[in-house]
């Protein structure tokens, strides 16, 4: 456990990747965490059967890892991670704008899990290339700052809901997202 701590202190693109897929993981969380309210609600009125299959039209975001990983290695991870967050950005815009209709719903779905899919699997890249022989101990430090994300998200989605609905948790999301950026983009590497 102490040599989790050492890396997790010492290893500043493990802190970089660990704080943005933190805050990423929290604005996905929100989405999937909230999706059932919204559904069951005005205007769809679905059961949880429907979100049942929002979650199969979210694994088209898994076609986008390969390419990811592709592109990760060939223009680095840091332009595919903030090309994944853009996406993340551009899902929400559009899930706030749009979501009543469910083309856009499902649309703004595909983008999320594809910017997910995307910026995870970058910042994976960017930290198993830091120490390959820690690379177990290095996947759990991120893993570990993303569920906490994932919690986090969870909660601040479920509250969003409650007080404010749809463009509540819309704008939760946004703002883990804008935090994701900064982090990504203001955290320095060395």
């Amino acid at each position: 456990m102490r040599s989790l701590v050492t890396l997790a202190r010492t290893l500043r693109p493990l802190q970089k990747s660990a704080v943005t897929g933190c805050f990423m993981f929290a604005a996905f969380s929100v989405f999937w965490t909230t999706l059932v309210f919204f559904l069951e609600g005005a205007p769809y009125h679905y059961g949880s059967d429907m979100v049942g299959l929002f979650g199969l039209i979210g694994a088209c975001g898994a076609l986008a890892a390969p390419l990811a990983g592709k592109s990760a290695d060939k223009r680095g991870p840091q332009f595919t991670i903030r090309l994944g967050i853009f996406a993340v950005l551009a899902s929400y815009v559009l899930l706030a704008a749009g979501g009543t209709h469910l083309w856009v719903l499902i649309v703004g779905v595909i983008i999320l899990d594809i910017g997910m899919q995307t910026t995870h699997i970058s910042n994976q890249s960017r930290i198993f290339a830091l120490l390959p022989e820690a690379r177990s101990r290095i996947n759990t430090v991120y893993m570990t700052s993303a569920f906490i994300g994932g919690s986090l998200g969870s909660v601040a989605g479920s509250m969003a809901w409650v007080h404010g609905g749809w463009m509540a948790v819309c704008g939760v999301a946004l703002v883990f997202v804008l935090i994701a950026y900064a982090a990504s983009t203001f955290m320095k590497n060395a």
